[in-house]
């Protein structure tokens, strides 16, 4: 990817909401701080304004829904290859979820930042996934499964 086509090309540093990267992006680059309330509002709203994912569950991905939120990323990535500019809406409903700390979010955006940074070999890719990692956590705990 040419680096006027890559919002990674271009990062130096610590990256804010502040940043002129668009929101969309944001899940690439942005570390769990850098989301608080106004900068999930931004998300929210550049996910409201964008051209709406094939699914029914789109709207309550928008709304923060991570279920259906999952649910989408999890299809859409599967055809990343083919349809490369549906990852950054269906990535950035799950950041949205992510920075509101539900578990299953969370784990995906982790796995998803370690591939890329795998794949790139890129240390700050690397470490955002790591500190995304140790967000507290809400909704369903691991730890309570019985074994």
């Amino acid at each position: 990817m040419t680096p006027a086509l890559d919002p990674d090309a271009s990062r130096s540093g610590t990256i804010d909401a502040a940043s002129p990267l668009p929101p969309l992006f944001w899940w690439r680059v942005l570390t769990p701080e850098a989301l608080d309330m106004e900068a999930q509002r931004r998300l929210s709203a550049a996910l409201d304004a964008v051209q709406p994912l094939p699914s029914p569950d789109w709207s309550a991905a928008c709304r923060g829904d991570p279920t259906a939120a999952n649910r989408i990323a999890l299809r859409i990535l599967a055809e990343a290859v083919t349809l490369p500019g549906r990852v950054d809406p269906a990535m950035s409903a799950i950041c949205l979820c992510a920075a509101r700390g539900d578990s299953s979010c969370i784990d995906l955006l982790v796995h998803v930042l370690g591939r890329r940074a795998r794949r790139r070999a890129d240390l700050e890719v690397l470490c955002l996934a790591r500190a995304w990692c140790s967000v507290p956590r809400r909704g369903s705990d691991r730890g309570g499964v019985a074994r």
